[in-house]
C-alpha cells in the first residue's frame, strides 16, 4: 500500500481501505506541539475519554515528548512539513541542519503501518581533542503493538519490531558504520567492504560488510538470536574495546546466545518465516513454548501475559497469523490446546494513564 499524501489543516481524514477513518493521531501530535484550536482540544478530549485504547497510546505519546525535552530544547515541529517531507528516508542539508535537529518527534505512515517513530538528537561526550567534533546521534524507536521500515545514511535498510529502538550516528565517519540496538530488527546492510557494519546488543556485537539477518536482543530476555538470510556474519564479544570472534554464520543459520551462561548454539533451518515474518505483519508460533508464545503476543498486542498453570510449559505452538485481533489468536490456540484465557481490561491509573490489557492464561 503506497504511503498516503497528507494536506489541508491539522485536523484531517485519512482513507484506509476505501473508509474515511479520522486520524486522531494527528490531533495528539498538534496537542503535544501547541497547534489544536480549542474546538480541536476539546473533540481530543471527549475522544480519548471514551476510547482507553487512543488514551494508552497518548500516554505513550507523552512519556516520549517529556523525555525529549530532556535530551534539547524543542521547538514546535512544522507538522505539514514533517509529514510530506519526512516519509521513509530523512534528508540533510547544510543549510537547515540545525533547525531539523530542533525538531524532536515525527509521526510517520511507513509501508502501510501505521507507526510511531520517535527521534532525538543528542551530542557524544566531548572528545578531549576540541578540534574533533561530537558525534550527533538520533534514535528510532517503535512502540508496542507497531512496527517499522526506515533507511540508515549508508543506504541500509532497517525494519524495527514493536518495542524496540535503534540508536546510529547522524553520519557514519572513520572506519566502521556502528549502531546499537534494543529490540528486534531486521537489516538489508549496504555493502561498503572497506567499512564493515556492526549491530551492538547488551551482550554481543553482529559484524557484517553486506547482507541481510535479523537480530533479536530485547533488554528483559535471556537469549540474543541471530538469523542470516543472505551473506555472512560475524558474532562477537567485546571487552574494554577488544573484540572476540564467536561464530562466524552462514545463509540459513540461526544462533541463539544465552546471556546466563555465556554460550551459543547454532541450528540450520530450512524456514526462515518463523524469524522474519513479523516484518510481513505475520505473527508466527512454530513450536514454541507457552513462555515464548506469552512474549510475543505481550510485545505484538501490547498487552500483559500471565500464565497461571506450569502444566502448560509441556505444550507446543505452532501457527501463523495476519492482522488477527488477539482474542481471535487467544481461541485459536484454545481450539487446539488445553488453555482457557480471560481479558482484564485496561484501567485509569492515578496519573489519569492507563494500564495495559491483562491476559490471565490457565
Amino acid at each position: 500500500m503506497s504511503v498516503p499524501t497528507i494536506s489541508g489543516p491539522l485536523k484531517k481524514q485519512i482513507i484506509y481501505g476505501g473508509k474515511m477513518k479520522e486520524n486522531i493521531h494527528l490531533l495528539m501530535t498538534g496537542y503535544f506541539c501547541g497547534n489544536l484550536t480549542e474546538s480541536e482540544h476539546q473533540e481530543l478530549k471527549n475522544h480519548l475519554e471514551t476510547n482507553p485504547a487512543d488514551h494508552k497510546v497518548f500516554e505513550d505519546y507523552r512519556l516520549l515528548w517529556t523525555e525529549s525535552e530532556q535530551k534539547i530544547d524543542l521547538k514546535p515541529i512544522d507538522i505539514e512539513s514533517a509529514l510530506t517531507k519526512t516519509k521513509l528516508r530523512l534528508f540533510f542539508s547544510k543549510t537547515n541542519i540545525f533547525l531539523f535537529l530542533q525538531r524532536a518527534a515525527a509521526i510517520f505512515l511507513l509501508a502501510g503501518l501505521f507507526s510511531t517513530v520517535y527521534i532525538y538528537y543528542f551530542n557524544s561526550v566531548p572528545k578531549t581533542d576540541k578540534s574533533e567534533p561530537s558525534v550527533i546521534m538520533q534514535e528510532i524507536s517503535a512502540i508496542f503493538g507497531t512496527r517499522s521500515k526506515f533507511v540508515l545514511p549508508d543506504g541500509t535498510t532497517v525494519y524495527l519490531n514493536s518495542g524496540s529502538k535503534l540508536i546510529f550516528p547522524l553520519q557514519f565517519k572513520g572506519d566502521l558504520r556502528k549502531v546499537e540496538l534494543l529490540g528486534e530488527a531486521f537489516f538489508e546492510v549496504t555493502p561498503n567492504p572497506a567499512k564493515p557494519f556492526i549491530v551492538k546488543t547488551s551482550e554481543i556485537n553482529v559484524k557484517v560488510l553486506g547482507t541481510a539477518f535479523n537480530l533479536q536482543a530485547y533488554p528483559e530476555s535471556k537469549e540474543i538470536s541471530t538469523t542470516l538470510v543472505r551473506g555472512k556474519v560475524i558474532l562477537e564479544t567485546e571487552s574494554a574495546g577488544i573484540s572476540k570472534q564467536m561464530a562466524e554464520l552462514k545463509p540459513s543459520d540461526h544462533a541463539v546466545f544465552n546471556t546466563d551462561e555465556k554460550a551459543i548454539k547454532i541450528s540450520a533451518e530450512e524456514d526462515l518465516d518463523k524469524f522474519i515474518g513479523w516484518k510481513e505483519g505475520k505473527l508466527v508460533f512454530f513450536n514454541d513454548p507457552i513462555e515464548k508464545v506469552s512474549d510475543k503476543l505481550g510485545n505484538w498486542y501490547n498487552v500483559t501475559v500471565k500464565i497461571n498453570n506450569t502444566e502448560l510449559n509441556k505444550y507446543r505452538f505452532t501457527a501463523t497469523f495476519t492482522d488477527e485481533p488477539i482474542e481471535q489468536v487467544l481461541d485459536l490456540l484454545s481450539k487446539s490446546s488445553p488453555i482457557r484465557y480471560r481479558i482484564k481490561k485496561a484501567t485509569r491509573l492515578s496519573d489519569n494513564s492507563y494500564s495495559k490489557r491483562e491476559i490471565i492464561i490457565n
